[in-house]
């Protein structure tokens, strides 16, 4: 773990120092700008033929830092030589009229009501003016407090089973994910626009899917000297940990910095931090199901969107603004729109009003950072965008009425989540959130969750009339799945649980303020004692609900398929055995992607035909044909052809299938009597046979001989034996 949160804060901070970011900032802002260097060295290294390593990463880092910090002073030296000259041209009246104003816009400027101990208009903190605040402390413990619970908690569960970090996921996700990391360990291949060359071993087709989460796994790797399989796990478990209770402390500041006092944004921003584990899908249903680059960008969208609203007053946090973009896009693309929207209800019902240094200004700073972001991606976008009709093409529609649909969007009863029933108590807590701040007229994040859950509906059961379409058009960016909806409508629920609290108890504290006699407590030093008594409170209670609640999501994130359902003791004996083969490297092993065993990529690096779940399809003619053909080796010619042209060395068969929809291939099946191959393994449900033409004889009977489980020991396979074992 402090591997892992060594690569992603360490690059990300040293850019923030270069851009004259305080400490506090660049920390804070240093995930995201780190996976945008990331994302962004992986597609150029790729382009030049440089392989991703540290000593790539540090270089990258180097060279961001240096543009950022040379930008950053030009910016600097512009602005002293403009503002000196309309300083020469302006009357002093006017001068005044412009400290005003700069001043009003200024975001977290302290302000006290005057005559009032511990009452504070929006921004303002009690204290005396000028006083050092140290609020920010609150949110950044409660931050680092609740992803070392969330870590723990699913880390307890991983660790008691089976093979303990290093147990192999029976899902798919994973067994892509791990594959990927293991390629660009092993490879240096960290570009997105070449995965094809992973997924599609016997042409290596283009194929663009996000990489940069995986490139920071592929750095752990390294590092730890741990295989790929205890890589993703570990890499996962941090990864989220980490993102989600930061990206809804950043929306929860985002919601009350501009209307709220500084205890109150603090405060509410710690309780959001803290409360993000009583949410099942933040993050242990993400966990649970492997979807975790969706999963970690969409947690850091709120801190993108952060960051970039903050940009608007401190010019400084522009280009962490726009790195952060870029590496929210980099680690998942939906997540770019995730933050984008974010900003844009922001702007249209807050920002647009009420600018902060002007409209036109306030337009061409957020214009040029999504631009940036944008534009770094551009060739990444246009390669994705040509497999905008599979996404679309996701269905997860639910057999239940309109009513219900609206029921379980609201209640978050989406997929998975359901199974633990609606959180009533924390859904009470978010209205009451949601009351704040109608109250303090801040309206954009109730209609940024309206807009989501009309998305999030048309996803279980689509709209009947043409709205139906556009809103599918929308939610494909999120494969039109309500689980993934979820995420981010949960992200926005939890930042409201965040401000009822904070509000609420921070409120109870100006009550308290109010008896102190300003006579006896001039400096408004028990003011300040009330507020934070009643803040660290708040955050015990949300806390201890936490460790009483949360557990049973982080049994089933570290549990649930994890029980041997496509790779179990007989499969992992016979990679291992497989690896030590003649040949085992130099060619090609065939597999059936409905069985999983690509898994044999990630943990021994065996060079599998099938490292997705997915069937490649016609974009893999040769592969493609072998499926229904394979039983036709040495009989039929253009089989062998095919064989021979691709390089298959071994085929390695291991019922039954994954789902129940996948018919079982008999091709595959039906083995034993196919004269160009020979069975040279043979444990319960696992064949592996050899491509007669590949080998002499005498390796072919070497194999046997050495096989610690001959052929000629077991029954035939069928599809009882393969479901059941061997009689």
């Amino acid at each position: 773990m402090m591997t892992l949160t060594a690569l992603l804060v360490v690059p990300g901070a040293i850019v923030g120092a270069a851009a004259q970011l305080p400490l506090r900032l660049a920390l804070g802002t240093s995930i995201p700008v780190s996976f945008g260097i990331a994302a962004i060295a992986g597609y150029v290294y790729g382009r030049v033929g440089v392989p991703w390593s540290l000593g790539a990463y540090v270089v990258a880092t180097a060279a961001t830092a240096a543009v950022v910090g040379v930008v950053g002073l030009l910016i600097t030296g512009a602005t002293w030589v403009w503002r000196r000259r309309r300083g020469r041209d302006a009357t002093p009246a006017d001068g005044r009229r412009r400290r005003r104003r700069r001043r009003t816009g200024r975001v977290g400027r302290l302000r006290r009501v005057r005559g009032t101990a511990g009452v504070e208009r929006p921004g303002g903190v009690d204290g005396r003016p000028g006083r050092r605040s140290w609020w920010w402390l609150l949110p950044g413990a409660a931050i680092l407090t609740s992803a070392w619970l969330i870590g723990q908690m699913i880390l307890t569960e991983l660790s008691a089973t089976p093979g303990g970090t290093a147990n192999i996921f029976q899902g798919w996700d994973a067994h892509w994910h791990a594959n990927y990391i293991r390629f660009i360990h092993d490879l240096g291949v960290a570009s997105p626009d070449l995965a094809g060359e992973l997924r599609y071993p016997e042409n290596g087709a283009t194929l663009y899917y996000p990489s940069t989460w995986h490139s920071i796994a592929a750095l752990v790797m390294g590092l730890r000297g741990i295989g790929a399989v205890e890589t993703y796990n570990l890499v996962q478990i941090g990864s989220v940990a980490l993102v989600f209770p930061l990206g809804v402390a950043a929306l929860a500041w985002l919601i009350t910095h501009r209307r709220f006092s500084r205890p109150v944004v603090a405060t509410s921003a710690a309780v959001a931090a803290m409360a993000t584990p009583l949410f099942p899908g933040l993050p242990f249903v993400e966990v649970m199901v492997a979807a975790t680059p969706s999963a970690v960008a969409n947690g850091m969208a709120g801190l993108g969107a952060a960051v970039v609203v903050a940009a608007l007053a401190d010019r400084r946090l522009i280009p962490a603004a726009a790195l952060g973009l870029v590496g929210i896009g980099g680690v998942h693309p939906s997540a770019m729109v995730t933050a984008a929207v974010f900003v844009l209800f922001w702007w249209l019902f807050d920002g647009l009003w009420r600018p902060v240094r002007g409209r036109v200004r306030d337009f061409v700073v957020l214009a040029g950072i999504g631009l940036a972001g944008v534009l770094t991606l551009l060739p990444q976008v246009l390669t994705v965008s040509e497999e905008a009709d599979d996404i679309s093409a996701f269905e997860f529609q639910i057999d239940a009425d309109r009513a219900a649909t609206w029921g379980k969007a609201v209640a978050l009863q989406v997929r998975h989540v359901q199974d633990w029933g609606v959180r009533w108590v924390l859904l009470s807590v978010a209205a009451l959130g949601l009351v704040v701040m109608l109250r303090r007229k801040v309206f954009w994040p109730l209609l940024l969750w309206g807009g989501l859950l009309v998305v999030c509906v048309n996803s279980m059961s689509v709209f009947g009339n043409w709205t139906g379409g556009v809103l599918r058009g929308i939610g494909s960016i999120y494969y039109n799945d309500p689980r993934r909806i979820g995420v981010v409508l949960a992200v926005v629920v939890a930042a409201a649980v965040g401000v009822g609290v904070g509000a609420t108890v921070q409120a109870l504290a100006g009550w308290l303020g109010r008896l102190v006699d300003p006579l006896t407590d001039p400096d408004g030093g028990g003011v300040r004692l009330a507020r934070v008594a009643v803040a660290l409170a708040a955050l015990v209670g949300v806390g201890s609900w936490v460790v009483q609640a949360s557990p049973e999501y982080a049994v089933a994130a570290g549990v649930n398929q994890r029980w041997n359902r496509m790779v179990d003791e007989h499969d992992l004996r016979a990679f291992r055995w497989l690896s030590e083969q003649p040949q085992a490297y130099s060619g090609l092993i065939y597999t059936n992607p409905d069985e999983g065993s690509g898994w044999m990529y990630a943990t021994d690096g065996l060079p599998s035909t099938s490292r997705h779940y997915l069937q490649p399809g016609s974009t893999t003619p040769l592969t493609t044909y072998l499926f229904s053909r394979m039983d036709e080796a040495g009989v039929n010619p253009r089989v062998d052809r095919a064989l021979a042209e691709l390089g298959v060395t071994y085929v390695y068969v291991s019922p039954p299938n994954y789902w129940g929809f996948q018919k079982p291939n008999e091709h595959l099946l039906r083995l034993d009597g196919t004269p160009g191959l020979v069975k040279v393994y043979a444990e319960s449900q696992v064949r592996i046979y050899a491509v007669r033409d590949a080998f002499t004889d005498a390796e072919l009977a070497q194999m046997v001989e050495d096989s610690p489980f001959p052929p000629e020991r077991r029954s035939p396979l069928t599809r009882a034996a393969g479901t059941y074992g061997p009689e």
